[in-house]
């Protein structure tokens, strides 16, 4: 049979081939770049907004994704016409199909999640509380607040134990910062929160933080921008300070609409959004540049200061919000502030980011607004460079990075705690001088009270084990779908 008849007659069969040559490379590529990852991020992919990738990310998903199970196809076609032609190419093809699903599945965890899906809990609408504005009690006077996102910042960069590839701790700035401030952690030495599911990825993080929801992704729903909403039925920290007369800006160094964070934030607490578009368009910004996700940390830290400069001199209380950008996978942005100190490129970014940080909170601390400021400083996620974790030692407990700075009040305890980026939320409204009757806020809890968070009571595993199962409530009253 002539190579052109083969093809003509396996139609079916390259599709299926084809198929499964897609999945073997998107289950090697998410292996590659990620040092983590779960099938509801995946899936998140499918449902938001995704103008505004890094071109390198994207340029890597493209060869993975695109060409390399392309070419592969028709490689095993050729040895199989010029070897094999006499066997039933289907059956390979359909087996390589089935092996491919099976690897992936292990690989993102989807056997839990499927099972999640089809079992229904209570949990969620059990603990959930509403943040109503009659449990909220602001101070007469208002404190600004000033949130930074650190982009994938965790505490085993500040960890002797950490073992990474790098001898050392790399952030010296950022944890010497927590220690003469205050953090919480989850040991009685460096740590933090807890990584939960829902909250792996910048935007589900964001959220978390903000509103003390995970995000859970539902096929059926529409909610997760690309429609113009964004978890409809949230009540986040911008709605609350939106309501008490709070100018509030989001500033990144990357394009908004990216995975829906400037719907989430338009919609939650109507922000003014200073993006690379924003910026451009206000000519601040050279309408051809272009670095990394946009425009490096360098920059946002130089924005930062004009805006809070602009903000302090208005009546009214403000909420400025930051994420940063350099320190996002893979081995992130040398920019021209960053030292060879190490020989990993991405533990160079990270100590750049640290003395940046420092240098601007030393700037703020300087200010006449300051003494009537909170400073909050969160990592977003745990880092997904696959490359520079993976000599982590296996029982070493990650956390993402948090420090509270000019808090006009005092924890009851910040060691030893057990918790996740979803008591931020409440956590931060404390650290405005709010006081919160019952401490909790959707599934968040006031790390400055003595009350348990929701780890604490049910247990880590637990815990996270409820977040994914199933919820009604959350369909209906965090993503409004109608049933």
């Amino acid at each position: 049979m002539d190579l052109k008849t083969f093809f003509r007659k396996n139609k079916i069969t390259m599709i299926i081939l084809l198929l499964a040559d897609f999945i073997l490379c998107l289950t090697l590529w998410l292996n590659h770049e990620y040092a983590q990852i779960h099938l509801d991020e995946v899936l998140f992919q499918l449902k938001a907004p995704t103008e505004g990738i890094q071109p390198s990310l994207l340029g890597s998903a493209i060869l993975w994704l695109i060409v390399l199970p392309f070419f592969l196809t028709l490689l095993l076609l050729y040895l199989y016409w010029r070897y094999a032609s006499k066997k039933d190419l289907l059956v390979y093809a359909a087996a390589f199909l089935i092996f491919g699903l099976i690897l992936l599945g292990l690989h993102v965890d989807a056997f839990r999640f499927m099972k999640n899906t089809v079992t229904e809990s209570d949990f969620i609408e059990d603990n959930y509380v509403k943040a109503d504005p009659e449990i909220l009690h602001f101070p007469k006077e208002k404190r600004n607040l000033i949130y930074i996102f650190l982009e994938s910042m965790e505490n085993s960069y500040a960890d002797e134990k950490m073992g990474l590839k790098i001898a050392g701790p790399c952030i010296p700035e950022l944890k010497q910062l927590a220690d003469e401030n205050l953090y919480f952690s989850n040991s009685d030495t460096i740590g933090g929160a807890l990584s939960l599911p829902g909250t792996t990825w910048t935007v589900a993080a964001m959220t978390a933080q903000t509103s003390g929801m995970i995000v859970k992704v539902d096929l059926g729903a529409d909610a997760y921008g690309k429609e113009e909403t964004f978890l409809p039925g949230l009540v986040s920290i911008g709605d609350i300070l939106k309501n008490e007369g709070y100018r509030q800006e989001l500033l990144l160094g990357s394009y908004a609409i990216f995975h829906g964070r400037e719907v989430y934030f338009h919609e939650h607490g109507d922000y003014e959004i200073l993006d690379v578009n924003a910026l451009k368009n206000a000519g601040r910004l050279e309408q051809d540049y272009e670095a990394w996700w946009g425009f490096e940390d360098q920059k946002l830290f130089a924005f930062a200061r004009e805006e809070l400069l602009t903000l302090a001199e208005t009546d009214q209380p403000f909420n400025l919000t930051l994420l940063t950008a350099d320190t996002h996978f893979p081995n992130g942005y040398h920019c021209e502030l960053c030292k060879d100190e190490f020989d990993l490129p991405y533990a160079n970014t990270l100590a750049c980011s640290s003395r940046q940080i420092a240098q601007f909170i030393s700037w703020i601390k300087e200010q006449p607004f300051y003494e009537n400021t909170t400073i909050i400083i969160s990592g977003d996620h745990l880092s997904m460079d696959a490359g520079f974790m993976e000599n982590i030692d296996p029982n070493y407990v990650r956390t993402i990075y948090n420090c509270f700075i000019n808090v006009p009040l005092a924890p009851h305890k910040t060691d030893n705690r057990i918790f996740g980026t979803i008591d931020m939320f409440p956590t931060t409204l404390a650290a405005l001088g709010v006081s919160i009757d019952g401490e909790r806020l959707g599934l968040g809890t006031n790390l400055f009270s003595e009350k348990p968070t929701l780890c604490e009571q049910y247990g880590y595993e637990n815990f996270c084990e409820e977040l994914q199962k199933q919820s009604d409530f959350y369909d209906q009253e965090i993503l409004e779908i109608e049933k």
